[in-house]
Parts: structure tokens; sequence; C-alpha cells
């Protein structure tokens, strides 16, 4: 567990004199478990363990200067997510009476409305803070390549924010199309949507020959011209696309950075709300994303046919524009 007592959460965040470190650790340990373990790995999240168990001990050298400023990002993030995943408990007293609300003459609980603007504020900090962890690792995983490589395990997990293989290769590219508010978090939650964009939608629109060619082109250092000229095409109706399955299967917006762990549920049991229109702004976004990108695959079909020289095996290049179906029309296409 990355705290041992109260004084250190104080480092962070200003709690009571009064506070039991002992009511907090068992919150601790289920964040730990549920969120930084598995954005760092068991790998990484081990040797940060053995870090902050034995600070004065020899961690593999390309993570020594590095550790400290890690720690401190993850143990900013850890426990703000503890108040949040363990605020029902930790605002109540349990005893053999049952379950109690801690009120007395001098001091009183909050109002709901309170309680709605403290939880959120323990999430939207913790979550900002997984966001500056992947940020922080992605950014010297990027200054050590071609040497020793920082942070190596992490590189090689599957919660690394760098997609060679993808049309989209990283948060940068995504967010200049579609904002995400360069989250790492939503750009990697949306990791699985845009296989699925690909398999079922890229690849068949530009046949097995012009997909492959156009993959193993994209990751070289230097792409040819034409590669780079059609990769916005597909990368634009990739990320609209993406964000509407994200959108239709979570019923929440791209903004709930906590849809990437599978534990977190996007709604707010403390929030009482009569109204529908949450659901109905979610499925209106989803709708509105999936005409785009829609919009961009015929944009893509008709770059592709406009440029049949660079891309003379795409096989809807006479077909697909001047196909009609001539039921009930005046006029009669052949």
């Amino acid at each position: 567990m990355l705290f041992k007592s109260i004084e250190e959460v104080k480092q962070f965040l200003a709690v009571g004199a009064g506070t039991d470190f002992n009511r907090l650790k068992s919150h601790i340990q289920n964040a730990e478990t549920a969120y930084l373990r598995p954005l760092l790995g068991p790998i990484l999240f081990n040797e940060l363990q053995d870090f902050y168990n034995n600070p004065d001990a020899d961690p593999p050298a390309e993570n020594k200067i590095l550790l400290p400023e890690l720690l401190t990002l993850a143990q900013r993030s850890l426990i703000h997510l503890t108040y949040w995943s363990g605020f029902q408990v930790l605002n109540a007293t349990i005893s053999d009476g049952g379950f109690k609300r801690t009120e007395n003459e001098k001091v009183k609980s909050l109002f709901k409305y309170q309680e709605v603007e403290l939880k959120e504020y323990f999430k939207t900090t913790g979550f900002n803070g997984l966001d500056e962890i992947l940020f922080y690792l992605e950014m010297e995983i990027k200054k050590s390549e071609g040497e020793t490589v920082n942070f190596i395990s992490f590189a090689d997990s599957g919660a690394w924010t760098i997609l060679k293989s993808s049309f989209i290769p990283d948060t940068y590219t995504f967010n200049s199309i579609v904002f995400i508010n360069h989250s790492r978090l939503t750009f990697l939650r949306l990791k699985s949507s845009m296989q699925l964009v690909e398999d079922l939608d890229i690849k068949p629109l530009l046949g097995e020959a012009i997909f492959d060619e156009i993959k193993l082109e994209m990751v070289k250092k230097t792409p040819s011209a034409k590669v780079n000229a059609i990769l916005p095409y597909i990368q634009k109706a990739t990320a609209y696309l993406s964000t509407a399955l994200l959108m239709e299967e979570s019923g929440a917006d791209l903004t709930d950075k906590g849809l990437y762990f599978e534990s977190t549920s996007s709604e707010n049991n403390l929030i009482t709300n009569d109204q529908p229109s949450e659901s109905e702004r979610i499925n209106f976004l989803a709708q509105r994303n999936k005409a785009i990108g829609q919009n961009y695959l015929e944009r893509l079909k008709s770059y592709l046919i406009a440029n049949a020289a660079d891309w003379p095996s795409y096989s809807g290049q006479t077909g697909n524009a001047l196909r009609r179906n001539n039921t009930d029309k005046k006029s009669f296409w052949v």
C-alpha cells in the first residue's frame, strides 16, 4: 500500500487532525486494486511499491530518478479515488446498532448538494491524476527512445498510450479530430471501438489489398505521400464512428474518464434527476457522431474514386457511383 499514515495523506488532502488512518486503509487498498494497479500493470506497480517501502534501495537504473515523481502522482490520484470510492462508508458510522449518520450539536452532515459536489470533486481530481500519470509515463518513454527505455514494463503493457498499429495512434491525433480533453484514459477506452470500426467499416470499404498496404506504410518513419494524403479521411471516419459506439455502449459522454475501468459506473447514485435529458443528450451525440462518421466514409469513397491512379485496386470505382434503385423513378439508369 502506498500510504502508511495520516500525515502522508495530509500532503495531498486537507483532512482533519483527528482522522483515523485505520478507517482509510481498506479503502486505499480497494482503490489501488481497482484503479492504480490495472493502470500501471503488476510489474511497474510492484516496482513502485518496492521503492515506496525502501526508497534507499537501488531500483532499475533507468527508473531511479523517475520513481519519486511517479510516486507523488500516484499518491495524489490514489487518495482522491479512495475518498470517492469509499464515500458512503466513510460518511457513516457502522456499529452493532446499524448504520448511522454522524451529527451532533457542533458538527452537522453536509447538505445533499454539498455531498454531490464533494464526491464529484474527488472523482474528477482522482481520474485527472491517473491521466497525469499516463502523460508522465508517455513523455518519459518517448524521451528515452533509442536509448535505455524508461519504464519498459509499462511500454509493453495494455495501458500503453501509443497504438502504432492503429489508424489513430495517439491521444493528440484523436483529440485533433474529436475533442476528448486530451484524456489518455478516454483514448484507451476507445481502443476496442476503433478496432471494431477498422474491421467492420474501414477494411470492407478499402478492400483487403489497400487496407494492408496502408497499414504497412503508415508505421514507417516516412510513409508514402499517397498514404499521408488518404489517412486523414480514414482517421476522421474512425474517430467519429468509434465515439458513437462508445457512447451507445456506455450511455455516457466522452468526459467520463472512469469508463476506462470496468468496475466504474458512470452514474452517480447521490444524484436525483427526474428529467431524462441526460440520456437523450447522450443518444443525440451518439447519433450525431455516427452520421458525421458515415459522411466521412462517403468522402473516403469519393477520394478513392478521384484518385484511382494511386489506388487502382479499389473495387468501388464505378459501381457505387452510378448505382441507383430505379423503382418509381421517372428516369431510368442502366
